[in-house]
Formats: structure tokens, C-alpha cells, sequence
């Protein structure tokens, strides 16, 4: 990717965000850039990052083969005490002066008062007609079920954009200064610390004082999200958790996916480098017979041969399902050549296993490769592009191939 940007922080999401949040998140953008509703010349060009980080993000294939590559360029490999994430701002611009000082004071006080937890002054600097959709104490019940989770840091703030008559959620056109914020937040379940970046905007009202305009008609759904988190914060680890192991795995398969596969890789290619501990990786490629049409059977033999294949591997290995037919193993601590010898074996399993359950063969193109100092995407690649010009050479064949890559 010669031209790499993050999604991610383009779309203002956590990178183990769930396809609602992206959808929320993008139809949210898409009302505040869209060049029907922004004049700003750069909108149909930012748009366009939109659209294109919306489509990978929200297409299960094509995260996850982005996920690896932003995993490691953001070297989140591992656990680092301190986790950094950028959201990236969504209209390009030169940098210009630290805005309106009035402005600018009134979105930092509103974080300083956060931070004091003291909501009675936050309330006082949010504009007018925030005030008019929610009252002080939905606010404040609102800013202690935040409070409850999170707890706010350093704040730093810059100037993003002025706009002469910026529209609000009701319809009004107001002088306005949107600032990029980024502050330290720490979660208090987990201990973590986070420098978050996010954008808020300052509008000056009739009177000529400005305030901090949120754009929330209504505070409900806030409440209920992070009350039910505050009230039960081991559900809120176990719903993390298993957000991660839905990012990770193939639910339909009961297997992990690509994704699953680059993460135990990237752990044997610590040990590689670190102890000299060889490994390779092995796939196969199932080619079921042309008379099987069944979508239902079909994928039934794919389930089968998914659990086939588990079971032959050892406890120190792992198997992954990566689409289209295509099952991957890795093999700890064996050199090429005895990965050839297993994959033949485990090849031979399956293809006596279907045939004995489903009353038909199926043909398998299988091959192993070992670990020479690519990155993991190259090297699952790298064998999948070979398994698969192999599997369609022996289309139809009653046979299993295996080769060494």
C-alpha cells in the first residue's frame, strides 16, 4: 500500500469497532463533509477518502486484510502501557493560528471543567441550544456515567477550521471555530492510558459570547450505553473480548481467520528471531467435485474438512480458515521438509474423511513453505497465490497434490 492512510482514524473509529459503529460513523461524516452540505473546496476530495475507508472497513475480506497491514505499520502487535490513537481530521487544510482566543478558552475550560469532574461550570459554557434539546440534569447524569469509565487528562487543542456560518443540527447559522482536542484519557476498568483525539466545535451566539456545541438532540442513548457499562464493567471487558475474538475467527467456521492466523504467526516469528525456533506454514486448498451445486452441502464439507484438519494438527500448531476453500496450518518448531510429510498426511485425512461422510471425493492442492523474513501478509500471500494456480491446474482431478513452495 504505496499510499496508506488510516481508516480508522479517518472514520473516527476503534480499530476493533463493530460494522454499526462504522456505519453510524460514516453516514455521520457524510452529513458534516458531503459537498452538498460543505463548501469548503476540499470536501469532494475528502469525501472520496471517505467512501473508500467506508468500503474497506465495512467489508469483512477486505478489513481484514487491511486490519494486518495497519497492525503492522501501528506496531500494535503487543500491549504497550500507553496506547496512542489518532483519529485523523477529515478535510485537508493549512495550519493556521490557535483561533479566536474567547474560542478557544471556552473549549478548554469546558475540558478543564471535566476533568475537575465539575459539571455545573461545563454545563455553563455549552452553547444555547444544546441547553434547549437537554437540561442540566440529563447532562450531568450523562457526565458521571462517563466519569464512572473514563477519567480525563492533559488537554491540548489547535485550531482546524473557521467557518463563517457554520449550520447546526437545528438548522441555525452561527460564526464557528472547530479545534482538534487531544487529550489523555485513562480507563478505569483496565488502567490504560489513551491520548485520544477527537473535534469539537465552539459557536458564537447572538450575544457575541462563545460556547462549545455538542449537536446531541437527545442524551438517552448516551446514558444507557455507559450506565450499563459503569454498572457492570466485567460485561464490558467480556463484550471487548469478544469483539476481538469476532475481529479474530470465522464464527461460521468455528475456526480463525486470516487475521487469527497473522496473529499466532506473528508470535512464532518472535520466537524465530529470538530463539531460532523454526517454523513453517502449510495450506490446502478442498476442491469439491462440480456435481455438488448445494450451497447448503457444500459448505457442510467445508465445515467438516475445517474440523478434520484441526484435529490432525498438533497442540503446538494452528489451523485457519482463510475463504474461498483455502484452510491454512502453522507448524511450530518443523522445517520444510517435515511439513511436507504433514501436510501429505493430514491432506490424506481429510480427502478419506469426506469420502467416507459424504459418499463423494474431493481433490485437495496442498503445499508448505518456510519462514525466510517476510512479513506475515507476504507470506500467507505468497502461498495462497501458489496454492491456488496449483488448484486450478488440477480442477476436477480425483487427486491431492502436494508441493514444496
Amino acid at each position: 500500500m504505496e499510499l496508506w492512510e488510516d481508516y480508522y482514524g479517518l472514520l473516527q473509529v476503534h480499530p476493533q469497532a463493530g460494522p454499526e459503529v462504522i456505519q453510524s460513523a460514516y453516514k455521520r461524516l457524510c452529513r458534516m463533509v458531503h459537498p452538498d452540505v460543505n463548501p469548503d473546496p476540499a470536501a469532494a476530495k475528502t469525501m472520496q477518502r471517505i467512501n473508500r475507508a467506508y468500503e474497506v472497513l465495512s467489508n469483512d475480506n477486505e478489513r481484514r486484510r487491511y486490519h494486518s497491514e495497519w497492525s503492522r505499520r501501528s506496531g500494535t502487535g503487543g500491549s504497550p502501557r500507553v496506547e496512542v490513537r489518532e483519529r485523523v481530521v477529515y478535510i485537508n487544510r493549512e495550519d493556521r493560528d490557535g483561533g479566536t482566543p474567547a474560542a478557544a478558552a471556552a473549549v478548554r475550560d469546558y475540558f478543564g471543567n471535566l476533568r475537575k469532574r465539575d459539571y455545573k461550570s461545563a454545563y455553563a459554557l455549552v452553547s444555547e441550544e444544546d441547553k434547549a434539546c437537554f437540561g442540566y440534569g440529563a447532562y450531568v447524569e450523562w457526565q458521571e456515567s462517563v466519569g464512572a469509565l473514563y477519567e480525563v487528562g492533559d488537554t491540548r487543542l489547535k485550531l482546524f477550521k473557521r467557518y463563517a456560518a457554520f449550520k447546526t443540527t437545528a438548522g441555525s447559522k452561527l460564526p464557528a471555530e472547530e479545534y482538534t482536542v487531544t487529550l489523555s484519557e485513562k480507563d478505569k476498568i483496565t488502567g490504560r492510558v489513551s491520548e485520544y483525539t477527537l473535534t469539537k466545535y465552539a459557536v458564537m451566539e447572538k450575544n457575541g459570547i462563545w460556547r462549545v456545541y455538542l449537536g446531541y438532540r437527545d442524551l438517552t442513548p448516551l446514558k444507557l450505553q455507559f450506565k450499563a457499562m459503569a454498572s457492570n464493567p466485567k460485561e464490558a471487558q467480556l463484550l471487548t473480548l469478544w469483539e476481538k475474538h469476532k475481529a479474530y475467527n470465522d464464527l461460521n467456521m468455528g475456526m480463525p481467520n486470516r487475521l487469527g492466523l497473522e496473529e499466532s504467526l506473528e508470535r512464532e516469528i518472535y520466537r524465530h528471531k529470538r530463539y531460532g525456533r523454526p517454523f513453517a506454514l502449510g495450506l490446502f486448498s478442498v476442491m469439491l467435485p462440480d456435481h455438488v451445486t448445494d450451497a447448503g452441502l457444500r459448505e457442510r464439507v467445508m465445515k467438516y474438512a475445517g474440523y478434520v484438519i484441526s484435529a490432525a494438527v498438533r497442540c503446538i500448531d494452528s489451523a485457519a480458515w482463510l475463504g474461498d476453500g483455502v484452510f491454512a496450518v502453522l507448524l511450530a518448531e518443523t522445517d520444510k521438509s517435515r511439513a511436507a510429510l504433514a501436510i501429505r498426511r493430514i491432506s490424506k485425512t481429510v480427502r478419506h474423511d469426506i469420502s467416507a461422510c459424504f459418499d463423494f471425493d474431493i481433490a485437495i492442492t496442498a503445499g508448505a513453505t518456510n519462514y525466510n523474513g517476510q512479513n506475515t501478509g507476504a507470506l500467507i500471500d505468497a502461498c495462497t497465490r501458489a496454492i491456488g494456480s496449483a488448484a486450478r491446474e488440477t480442477a476436477g482431478q480425483d487427486s491431492t497434490q502436494v508441493e514444496a513452495l
